[in-house]
């Protein structure tokens, strides 16, 4: 979900002959490893994030679902704000996100579902643009794909597993090759955030 949140600064060797489905090692930090392929759908990569959490699975929703914070940990986040809530686990949100100058900022209307599964004590969390749900707005470039995915597992008691996945094209006339040079920076710093503030409920 947030990932959704990371856009476009996480895409890495857009133009790359690797086939669709083999993920290839980027970057490691902190536990946090970041992997890149080819996309099916997009000239961007996609991209993907494996780390290990101090907590519980609870405990991570509580902040996937305060969708409001998300500025606070979600990087280059502008704004988010809560636009339609369908049920705790089912909502649609509206983001911007800062890009540098000579940039546009973008934006996005997002739907996100959250699958859980109590016997298993994981979740899932899918986050995908929904189009035309409201006018673009002036100097705002509308994201015409972004799916971001969550699936979090239990490892422990006091430990929680995330994978998380990203197709994204973030819309636009900026080349792929100038966002790849930022390719791990976005996921990197936001897992990293992300990192803290789970420790931080754990101490």
């Amino acid at each position: 979900m947030k990932a959704f949140i990371i856009l476009f600064f996480v895409l890495p060797f857009a133009f790359s002959s690797r086939s669709p489905g083999i993920w290839v090692f980027t970057k490691e930090q902190d536990g946090i490893k970041i992997y890149s392929r080819k996309s099916v759908h997009s000239k961007f990569d996609d991209i993907k994030v494996e780390t290990d959490f101090p907590g519980k699975i609870s405990q991570l929703l509580s902040i996937l679902t305060d969708v409001g914070k998300y500025p606070q940990w979600a990087y280059a986040m502008k704004t988010c704000v809560l636009v339609k809530k369908i049920n705790n686990n089912d909502f649609i949100y509206y983001s911007e996100i800062d890009v540098p100058w000579p940039s546009a900022n973008r934006d996005m209307y997002a739907h996100c579902k959250i699958t859980l599964n109590h016997d298993a004590h994981s979740f899932k969390v899918i986050a995908e643009t929904i189009k035309d749900y409201a006018p673009e707005k002036k100097d705002i470039i509308r994201i015409p794909l972004s799916t971001a995915t969550w699936n979090v597992t239990t490892v422990s008691d006091k430990k929680i597993h995330i994978e998380y996945t990203l197709e994204l094209d973030p819309g636009g006339t900026v080349p792929a090759w100038m966002l790849n040079l930022f390719s791990t920076k976005g996921p990197m710093e936001t897992f990293v955030n992300l990192k803290k503030k789970m420790r931080s409920m754990n101490q």
